[in-house]
């Protein structure tokens, strides 16, 4: 009967432990340290994308752009080639 106690006793103390990290906040969790990396981390990763979203943005910009000036050169086929005079 000891035996049967003896391991209740240590499987409720397993489960108080589980329960104590499964109910842990991140912020509470070891004194809150890995929850401000994840915060940082989580930060740089905002620059980085809003860094790339400008990025292409105007990339796109100026490749409209681009495309926009050969249509208005009057002189210049699509293609590239000069267009000869009518004579």
């Amino acid at each position: 009967m000891d035996n049967l106690n003896s391991a209740l006793g240590t499987w409720n103390g397993k489960l108080a432990e589980i329960w104590t990290l499964i109910s842990t906040t991140p912020e509470e969790f070891k004194g809150g340290g890995v929850w401000t990396v994840i915060q940082n981390i989580n930060g740089v990763l905002q620059a980085i994308g809003y860094a790339l979203l400008v990025l292409f943005f105007v990339m796109g910009i100026v490749k409209t752009c681009g495309s926009f000036t050969e249509l208005k050169k009057p002189e210049t086929e699509q293609n590239g080639q000069q267009k000869q005079p009518d004579t």
